[in-house]
């Protein structure tokens, strides 16, 4: 059984705009299940956490979150992006970063 295509799950035109910022908002967002505290976390207005959310909603064509009272409540998609995207992400914080500037650059 071949497993499936990179692009299969994804709305390649989507794709190609896709930046990680929008997991990071999309972790967030899964982590504090409301787009104010989301936006408050990341320091960011909440207009941004939704134009992400709706980019993310596209990308994956899935609702991703549902609003249930206050809180928004993540699909199995989500659950499932989650289940990678925040490890991965965790990961990633682990690397350090040079300051700008003070990077050697390769000759």
């Amino acid at each position: 059984m071949n497993p499936p295509s990179p692009t299969s799950t994804f709305n390649t035109e989507c794709l190609a705009q896709f930046n990680l910022n929008c997991l990071v908002i999309f972790a967030a967002l899964y982590q504090e299940k409301s787009v104010t505290r989301a936006s408050e976390r990341l320091n960011i207005g909440q207009p941004a956490v939704s134009n992400s959310l709706s980019k993310l909603r596209l990308i994956f064509q899935d609702p991703l979150f549902f609003r249930r009272n206050a809180e928004m409540v993540p699909t199995a998609v989500a659950d499932d992006i989650a289940k990678h995207v925040i490890p991965l992400l965790s990961g990633i914080g682990h690397v350090h970063v040079p300051a700008l500037g003070h990077a050697s650059r390769p000759n």
